[in-house]
């Protein structure tokens, strides 16, 4: 007989009503593994009590599953049965179920495939039992070897000793070694151990009873080893027949004890301390032990203390306040939530910070303070410790150093300096913030890399920039050296970079380190001081502390025939004949104990030698110029040959004027008072003329050389007129003017003037403008012509009014056709009616400028007399000056 509908129905809802009471963990599931009815076991063991589970997907509850169980699922809905005894089941949670299950398919009343029925288990409690078991069993089977335990049995009828394998390795014996209860006995440390082992082995023989000693032994190879000998005898018929028991090498643990008895000594002499503050408070906050230290930085007894106050005692309110905050946040809890202090009495606690401690007599200072949780031997909080030490010196170090820091950043800002870090290996880069402002660039820009500082370097620099970082990476070393930078505003600056390669063991670049300074003002000093080098009329040399030629001009290349590269870091000596070396190096080493400017050699004849070995008659001045590298000497050095020959020439005319004295005395005696006279007038020129040449001899300085020259030509001229042509007049030849003489375009003159003085045209924001269109070039000397632009336009700069930017005007034009240059500015202007007499004077000042030599005016004006120029002003004080030079 068939069922009808209404029986399946009733059917199927029974044996859900079923499967939801059974005691089991079973699920129902249509053919779409839809649940139909589930057990509450099966809610329980898989968390799901919460959940509305019937009528949703079981993958959808259980997404964890895999696709392996999914195809078994497909072929028990095919008829097959699956069963497993045990299996783990990770879940979505992260937490893992042992469980075993029975899966087969459930029929319809017309023999199909329903769906399925689930019969599982959480097997996970006993599971975990049968591993723990496991473990422990292997634990067990470890521990004697690990503990180093092992047995031994000595029988008192036969006197037979055994040992076990672990006691002959703690004795350490050979295999073949045979124990004896006297061969046992004399492995005891004979002072003290021997005799408590054998009076207690005998204690234990003669009264049954059992023993557990720590003594020490001297091992077979000599060494000290203690070890824990437990003994039980064993009684048969009232006697002791036999002893047994375990020796364990327990060294490690005694040595351990002596090490934490050695550690407890020390931690009780750090809580007895005087220089560290310890103190503790029960999980209720109250003291209950404030140590010496304590007392000490803080001024209270532990009485006054202890059981009675808590630390909010020398504590300030704000900073505890303070710290609660940031627990609670920590905590990432709501601070309205939860008590700080009853929730650390369940948590850990281990805090470093800053506190501020008030003394009792109120006075406050700083401390560094670490606070921890106090642990019982069951995890449980039982209070904290607070372990603080007094850093008031340490502070007032740390505000120095960053008053020193401060200096320093200070400094490096002044003088222009940024430091710079490159890890090669990463590619990241730091910079100072002096280096961000060098570069122009936001401090908020973080993302440094070696290619954001090589983004700034000049075009046409970008190569020799390449070329010393590929030399430092390929030599391991840094090289100084300079380039251009163009700003993000477009200014051009001159950086010098410095730094220093870093290698790891294997010799590879992993950073550097180093410097970027601004030194354009300074390549401009530098072109300005090259500047004036070559305007100087004499040969200069530069020579370091080490007599070492650093620098020469186009003078020096002149007289001596050498190029710059030539003499540079080659000795000075190089220049003077060799059989000087000796005592020129000895005068050089004194003047750079005592440098000062002077002549050199005064009252000497000098000689200077070119590079083909020909020696030159020289005189030589001597200046220090001191610098941050250390002493320069500057020696500013003249050819004096022409000179040495109109000095020849002098000698040999006066020698000639007392030979014709003497002649003409004894000429006609006729004429005596004509030869009276006659000898009256050439006596006294020629004593004079000797007067003069000893004064000659003696002079130091150039200026009266040539002052006494002048003397000789009057003289001279004096007995021409007294002999009527009897001699021709001396003359002395002076500088040939028409040497040097070129074409000189004023507008590279002035070009070249403003790149010398750049940098204070720059400072002092002046305006240098010439119109050289009447006259744009003269033939003259040129470097007189740079050295009349130099020091006209540097003077204009240098005596600028406060109240307004220098303008400097050049003019060129022809007068009743003379070449006429104009010098105009608009600066202090000079007083004339004071000054006028002393304008063009040596060493002659007219304004306050810490700068004025009264040095440049006289060069100028003798330069241009030099040539047959003259030069003339006109000037209104605090309106500006006009010089006029009149090229003849």
């Amino acid at each position: 007989m068939g069922i009808n509908k209404n029986n399946s129905e009733s059917l199927e809802k029974y044996h859900k009503i079923f499967i939801e009471q059974t005691p089991t963990a079973i699920a129902m599931l249509d053919n779409n593994m839809v649940y139909l009815a589930i057990s509450q076991r099966w809610l329980k063991d898989y968390k799901l009590e919460e959940q509305e589970v019937i009528g949703r997907s079981h993958y959808d509850v259980f997404p964890e599953i895999g696709d392996d169980w999914k195809e078994h699922h497909k072929k028990c809905l095919q008829g097959a049965v699956d069963t497993c005894d045990e299996a783990p089941f990770q879940r979505a949670d992260g937490s893992l179920q042992w469980i075993y299950w029975d899966v087969r398919p459930w029929y319809t009343t017309n023999g199909e495939v329903g769906g399925l029925l689930m019969h599982t288990g959480d097997i996970t409690h006993q599971k975990e039992k049968d591993l723990e078991k496991k473990r422990i069993e292997e634990i067990l089977e470890k521990t004697n070897e690990i503990a180093r335990i092992g047995t031994w049995d000595l029988n008192l009828i036969t006197n037979e000793v055994y040992w076990s394998e672990m006691v002959r390795e703690i004795h350490e014996v050979s295999e073949d070694f045979i124990p004896t209860m006297e061969a046992s006995k004399n492995f005891y440390e004979e002072t003290e151990s021997r005799d408590r082992f054998v009076n207690t082995v005998r204690d234990s023989m003669l009264k049954g009873t059992p023993f557990d000693l720590e003594l020490e032994i001297i091992t077979a190879k000599g060494k000290s080893n203690w070890v824990r000998v437990v003994g039980q005898p064993e009684i048969l018929e009232g006697k002791c027949t036999r002893l047994f028991g375990i020796i364990q090498d327990i060294n490690k643990i005694i040595q351990s004890e002596k090490a934490l008895s050695k550690a407890h000594s020390e931690l009780q002499g750090i809580f007895n301390s005087k220089a560290i503050a310890i103190i503790t408070a029960d999980k209720n906050g109250f003291i209950n032990r404030f140590n010496q230290g304590a007392e000490e930085i803080l001024g209270y007894s532990a009485t006054e203390l202890v059981g009675s106050k808590r630390p909010d005692v020398f504590l300030v309110k704000e900073e505890i306040a303070e710290f609660r905050k940031n627990l609670v946040q920590s905590f990432n809890k709501d601070p309205s939530l939860i008590d700080p202090v009853e929730y650390l009495k369940s948590h850990d606690l281990n805090n470093t910070r800053e506190w501020t401690y008030r003394r009792k007599n109120g006075d406050t200072f700083p401390v560094l303070t670490t606070l921890s949780s106090l642990k019982n031997d069951k995890g449980e909080n039982e209070g904290f410790i607070a372990v603080a030490t007094d850093i008031s010196k340490l502070k007032k170090v740390e505000n120095e150093l960053l008053k020193k820091n401060q200096l320093l950043n200070f400094a490096e800002e002044l003088s222009m300096i940024g430091h710079w870090q490159w890890n090669t290996v990463l590619d990241k880069v730091e910079w100072s913030q002096n280096l961000y402002t060098l570069v122009e660039l936001d401090e908020e820009f973080v993302d440094l890399k070696f290619d954001t500082y090589f983004s700034f370097v000049h075009p046409e620099d970008k190569e020799i920039v390449t070329h010393y970082f590929d030399k430092a990476v390929k030599n391991k070393e840094f090289y100084s050296f300079t380039h251009r930078i163009v700003t993000t505003s477009g200014k051009t600056k001159t950086i010098q970079l410095l730094g220093e390669v870093i290698t790891n063991k294997k010799g590879e670049v992993i950073e550097m380190i180093g410097t970027g300074q601004d030194v354009t003002e300074i390549k401009m000093a530098e072109r300005k001081f090259r500047g004036l080098l070559e305007s100087a009329p004499d040969a200069m040399v530069i020579v370091n502390e080490k007599g070492k030629i650093q620098l020469i001009n186009k003078q020096s290349e002149k007289l001596f025939g050498y190029t710059p590269e030539e003499l540079f870091e080659k000795s000075v000596e190089v220049l003077i004949p060799e059989k000087l070396y000796p005592s020129h190096t000895s005068h050089r080493k004194n003047f750079s104990h005592t440098p000062k400017a002077r002549e050199m050699g005064s009252g000497k004849e000098l000689y200077g030698v070119n590079k083909i070995g020909k020696k030159i008659p020289i005189q030589i001045s001597l200046s220090p110029l001191h610098t941050e590298e250390g002493l320069l000497v500057s020696a500013a050095i003249r050819d004096i040959t022409k000179q040495k020959l109109a000095e020849s020439k002098l000698i040999e005319a006066k020698e000639n004027l007392e030979h014709i004295a003497q002649k003409l005395s004894k000429q006609n005696k006729q004429l005596a008072d004509f030869t009276h006279i006659t000898s009256h007038n050439l006596r006294a020129p020629v004593a004079n003329l000797n007067s003069l040449m000893e004064l000659y001899n003696m002079s130091e300085s150039e200026p009266e050389r040539i002052d006494l020259l002048d003397k000789f030509e009057t003289v001279i001229q004096h007995l021409t007129l007294t002999l009527n042509t009897l001699i021709e007049a001396l003359k002395t030849k002076i500088t040939d003017t028409s040497e040097g003489l070129e074409n000189v375009d004023l507008n590279d003159v002035l070009k070249s003037t403003n790149e010398i003085l750049s940098g204070v045209i720059l400072k002092s924001g002046a305006i240098v403008k010439g119109d050289f269109s009447n006259v744009s070039t003269i033939t003259y000397n040129k470097v007189y012509m740079e050295s009349i632009f130099l020091n006209l336009v540097g003077n204009a700069i240098k005596y600028k009014s406060e109240a307004r930017a220098p303008e400097i005007f050049i003019t060129s034009e022809v007068e009743n056709g003379k070449i006429i240059l104009k010098f105009k500015d608009n600066g202090l202007g000079i007083d004339l009616e004071r000054h006028r007499h002393k304008l063009f004077g040596l060493n002659k000042v007219f304004h306050r400028h810490p700068d004025a030599k009264g040095v440049g005016l006289f060069l100028t004006k003798t330069q241009i007399e030099v040539m047959g120029g003259s030069i003339s002003a006109s000037s209104k004080v605090d309106v500006g000056t006009t010089f006029t030079i009149n090229f003849n």
